[in-house]
């Protein structure tokens, strides 16, 4: 997806919105109460998706991880909603720990989380949730190198 898209573009257009309402808006659509439904319902959506799709589910600590999806199921080498984590088979603790961030997104975000992350650009070398969720952990950069201990 390319930042010109019209999701990122109606993204970019919610988040200017809650910026420009700011405390009022952000705080009611964040509200406690508001978001832990959204995440809910996010969660229970996007596994029913997995299921419907043939996937297998199991549970990662508080995260649902629901693997051999098609690559059309999810974006990037996978997507979190809610606290689901969708994917092939991307399944090493670095990336469970990236997505178990996002989950935690989602918990304080609600369904505010997606035009939030859209509007912070599919870059995620600039995304403020990719950087939060570690870049190196999700797969956007490469691990440094390891020099082994002297003797």
């Amino acid at each position: 997806m390319t930042g010109s898209s019209p999701l990122a573009a109606a993204g970019r257009l919610l988040g200017a919105l809650g910026r420009d309402l700011q405390a009022p808006a952000l705080a009611a659509l964040t509200a406690p109460p508001v978001a832990r439904a959204g995440h809910r319902f996010a969660t229970v959506a996007a596994r029913a998706w997995g299921r419907m799709l043939g996937g297998q589910e199991r549970r990662e600590g508080e995260l649902w991880v629901v693997t051999g999806l098609p690559s059309w199921a999810f974006g990037r080498g996978g997507t979190t909603i809610g606290a689901t984590f969708l994917t092939h088979d991307m399944t090493s603790p670095a990336v469970l720990g990236h997505e178990d961030v996002h989950r935690r997104q989602w918990e304080r975000y609600g369904l505010w989380f997606i035009p939030m992350y859209l509007a912070a650009g599919q870059d995620a070398l600039r995304n403020r949730f990719e950087i939060e969720a570690g870049l190196v952990e999700g797969g956007y950069l490469p691990r440094p190198a390891t020099r082994p201990p002297r003797p």
